[in-house]
């Protein structure tokens, strides 16, 4: 009988590299990985994966860590119950039924509930495609549109009937409740009625990186068409769908994204779907809305190159400028598709995959898009139309956050307008700092708080004594006594277990800490003599205590001073002669 815990298991079955390799790309670093942190923006990666340990660190703005649980949890906004049935999945473990005596029950919890209605109303949606007579006319108008009966299935397109409650009847005959259908964004509730929020639309289930689906995307189709209503129809933020945070099809083309170090980025569903029928695997959709700053944080985890392919009409150009901007500032390297006239991509890749494949090939740096945008609209040849070529691309320049990239494109549009660099650059100051708007939903990491001088000393000793634990004997009383006492506890359990190991202890925070040292142990370089370094530290921590001493008496004298108190401030007079007498000793 297997006595191990589901949790125990799974960590023996899943190695975290190649969970967290899923959501953002590692790179070797001696025994490590490295990455760029996936949780808060940064140009230099400070986030390490040690496959020895099995634990993940940042060492960057949010110094956060743990192991393969926490990593999904926080990168997948989930709790416990829900990592759990998502690594077992991956790790092939059975959670039900575990133990002689009793079974393992999986913790309920809302996004399970959740998570089963909206994939029922998948499943509800199927059939009401292939069996409805509404339906099979949607059907029809897919197939003449092109998209092939394997397509269909591989993105589970449905239809909605015309009805104002046919999906809400069916889950209410499966146990839900109408308050959980609605949590799930599938019902719409006024005062006097409710009725489902898909009516007379073909459905586009839209799935999390993990392929469960979590909302949908509803087409307007038959007798509606025409009406003033929206073509295309979202569900609403819930629980487990927030489209300014979820890429349509990033699920099926993660894999090709980062093996061809490249996203094709689209406006619409059709477009995924016939781009990727046609053989393009690493394309996905902003779902109708601009890339947000939540977008392109799970994108940085693929790939750092975009490849914009919208529609080349205003609208399209407008998508183009709102997506890219944020992603410029981001430091993505951004190129566009210049799509014929009239076209989208659903409509070349369908005609003519080759013709596709020429147009992602040759698509130009988007800043090459915006100089040829920018001066076939106005006559570069007069000062009406400088300035507003000058109005339409200094924005854009600003924005590029390499200075040397931005210094190339200034010179480019003082040679395009025929003025001196100096100007171009003196207006570039005037722009008006413009940045990208974030969604209200989106919530940013909350930066570390900056260490003090002592606890840096602090954890640069301990971190040498991880290294080289013969030099715990060196460490004396008076040492010990400077210490704090989180320092001190870290120092006992290095005494008992030189290696740091601290599983199963009780103290969590304590035990995140000797993580974080311990692999911070490993990945920066040792001095050429550890034990003159750590007394070197150790001498400068008792400097810096004696300073801080220094700094309370000298307080302490003054308020002696006003209080007349003057046997008191004898006595502080004399302890502070001492220390400064013994922090004058001990400087080099």
């Amino acid at each position: 009988m297997d006595s191990r815990s589901p949790v125990e298991e799974i960590k023996e079955r899943l190695d975290i590299t190649q969970v967290v390799g899923e959501y953002t790309q590692l790179q070797k670093a001696g025994g490590n990985f490295r990455a760029v942190c996936p949780f808060h923006s940064e140009k230099t990666p400070s986030f390490f994966v040690s496959p020895a340990r099995q634990t993940w660190h940042c060492f960057g703005g949010c110094s956060e860590g743990g192991d393969i649980f926490s990593f999904v949890m926080k990168i997948e906004g989930i709790e416990f119950a829900d990592a759990l049935r998502l690594l077992a999945r991956k790790a092939g473990v059975e959670l039900s039924q575990r133990g002689e005596g009793g079974a393992h029950k999986e913790q309920e919890t809302e996004r399970k509930r959740l998570l089963e209605i909206v994939e029922l109303s998948c499943k509800f949606f199927e059939k009401q495609l292939a069996s409805s007579q509404p339906g099979k006319e949607a059907l029809s108008y897919l197939k003449n549109r092109g998209v092939t009966e394997e397509s269909l299935g591989v993105w589970r397109i449905g239809y909605a009937p015309d009805s104002a409650s046919s999906l809400l009847t069916f889950l209410q005959g499966k146990g839900f409740k109408g308050e959980d259908v609605s949590r799930a964004g599938l019902l719409v509730r006024s005062e006097s009625k409710t009725y489902d929020r898909f009516r007379g639309r073909i459905m586009f289930p839209i799935c999390d990186t993990n392929g469960q689906v979590v909302g949908f995307g509803g087409r307007i189709f038959g007798k509606k068409e025409g009406a003033d209503l929206a073509k295309y129809l979202n569900t609403s933020n819930t629980p487990l769908y927030d489209k300014s945070k979820v890429l349509y099809g990033l699920d099926k083309a993660k894999i090709e994204i980062r093996k061809q170090n490249a996203c094709v980025l689209t406006e619409g569903y059709m477009d995924v779907i016939m781009a990727r029928q046609a053989g393009f695997q690493n394309v996905v959709a902003a779902s109708g809305t601009a890339l947000t700053d939540s977008h392109l944080r799970v994108l940085k985890r693929f790939t750092g190159n975009l490849i914009t392919a919208f529609d080349m009409d205003d609208a399209g150009d407008s998508a183009t400028r709102k997506s890219v901007a944020a992603a410029i500032e981001d430091g993505f390297s951004v190129r566009v598709v210049q799509m014929p006239q009239g076209k989208d991509p659903a409509d070349v890749a369908t005609e003519s995959p080759e013709a596709f494949a020429k147009l992602v090939e040759g698509a130009v740096s988007v800043f090459d898009f915006y100089f040829s945008s920018a001066l076939s609209k106005w006559n570069k040849g007069t000062a009406e139309g400088k300035k507003h070529i000058a109005n339409d691309l200094l924005p854009v320049i600003q924005k590029i956050p390499h200075r040397v990239e931005q210094s190339h494109w200034i010179s480019r549009l003082a040679e395009e307008l025929g003025v001196r660099e100096s100007v171009i650059a003196e207006e570039l100051g005037k722009v008006k700092t413009d940045p990208v708007a974030r969604t209200p939903q989106q919530k940013h990491t909350t930066p570390a708080k900056p260490k003090t001088r002592v606890e840096k000393l602090e954890e640069h000793a301990l971190i040498i004594l991880l290294r080289s634990p013969a030099l715990l004997s060196d460490v004396g009383a008076e040492d010990v006594s400077m210490l704090s006492d989180r320092a001190q506890e870290v120092l006992n359990v290095l005494r008992k277990n030189p290696e740091g190991n601290m599983e199963g202890a009780t103290n969590t925070e304590l035990a995140s800490w000797v993580q974080s040292l311990s692999m911070r142990a490993e990945i920066e370089e040792a001095s050429e003599d550890e034990a003159q370094e750590l007394r070197t530290c150790l001498s400068e921590l008792n400097r810096v205590k004696l300073r801080e001493r220094l700094d309370d008496i000298s307080h302490r004298l003054k308020e002696a001073e006003r209080n007349n108190n003057t046997e008191q401030g004898t006595a502080l007079l004399q302890e502070f002669y001492t220390l400064s007498n013994e922090l004058n000793e001990s400087s080099p």
